[in-house]
């Protein structure tokens, strides 16, 4: 079964790109009226996140939104089997973002990575000039999960679970450059409460305490599409590892100017306020969702 898919996948791979975007759009569509549930979590997240936009909006950035997903199943599928040749085509500023990475080359970096639904293809850009770790969490599917793990490790040299930090900790102070996804809830443990959108969003602080322990420099890290090809960049952030809330303040306003400006491609899907301070209302309450929106 593994062989079989990952030939299944290697195929899509090979399907001309504008093609692939087409039918990356149709499987949106597909997408957005299968998954119910999802779909209204999407214009929640926007809704509350940009309350300013009336039902309609909301709407059209929900169907952009599951579109850049049903697109980025064949951009993962890209980043596992493109050659580095073909992938430095589909990036128009290649020449900018190599003289980028060139530049901290020597210097032990934390490269983080906004939730964007193709990951895979935006890690990849760095890996093309610089040798790059990175953590991940393990997929619920088994055999996705090794689908996953074996595609990255095409352009990732070591693979960190999210058990390993004294690893990725490790591989910092040796001077080495690290992908790390800070916007996700992980829960209570090691995380506090900063502001995102303006709602209270649990963020790790392993970030912070990276910086503390090895001096390394950090960048947020982002590749966006831009018809038929991507724009690359990496960005420093200015953290001092001395104050948590400093820190996460400066990292997830980063992440929301990035999806301020790119609302298709961030991750709306995800449940990103689903825990809440003492004594807070639920963010995603059932009947809400039941009767919101779509």
């Amino acid at each position: 079964m593994e062989t079989l898919l990952k030939i299944f996948l290697r195929l899509l791979s090979f399907i001309p790109f504008k093609l692939q975007m087409l039918l990356g759009k149709l499987l949106g569509k597909i997408l957005y009226k299968v998954l119910k549930k999802r779909r209204k979590v999407v214009a929640w997240n926007i809704h509350k996140c940009f309350p300013d936009m009336n039902k309609k909006e909301i709407e059209k950035l929900a169907k952009d939104n599951f579109a850049r997903i049903g697109q980025a199943i064949f951009e993962i599928c890209n980043s596992y089997y493109w050659s580095d040749k073909k992938f430095k085509k589909k990036i128009k500023n290649i020449d900018e973002f190599e003289k980028k990475i060139e530049a901290i080359k020597n210097s032990n970096n934390l490269l983080l990575v906004p939730h964007t639904a193709n990951v895979d293809f935006v890690v990849r850009a760095p890996s093309l000039f610089l040798k790059v770790n990175g953590m991940q969490r393990s997929a619920e599917n088994k055999l996705w999960d090794k689908i996953m793990t074996d595609g990255r490790n095409k352009f990732v040299d070591q693979i960190f679970l999210p058990n390993e930090g004294k690893k990725l900790l490790q591989s910092l102070s040796q001077g080495e450059s690290v992908l790390y996804a800070p916007d996700q809830d992980y829960g209570f443990k090691n995380s506090i409460f900063i502001d995102f959108f303006n709602h209270k969003a649990l963020t790790v602080v392993f970030p912070s305490v990276l910086v503390k322990r090895t001096n390394c420099k950090v960048f947020l890290l982002t590749l966006v599409k831009e018809n038929e090809a991507y724009l690359a960049d990496i960005k420093e952030l200015i953290l001092n590892g001395l104050d948590f809330d400093d820190d996460l303040r400066i990292i997830n306003s980063a992440i929301e100017n990035f999806a301020q400006n790119n609302k298709q491609e961030y991750y709306w899907i995800h449940r990103r306020f689903k825990n809440r301070p003492e004594g807070e209302d639920q963010f995603y309450p059932d009947d809400a969702l039941r009767e919101y929106w779509l």
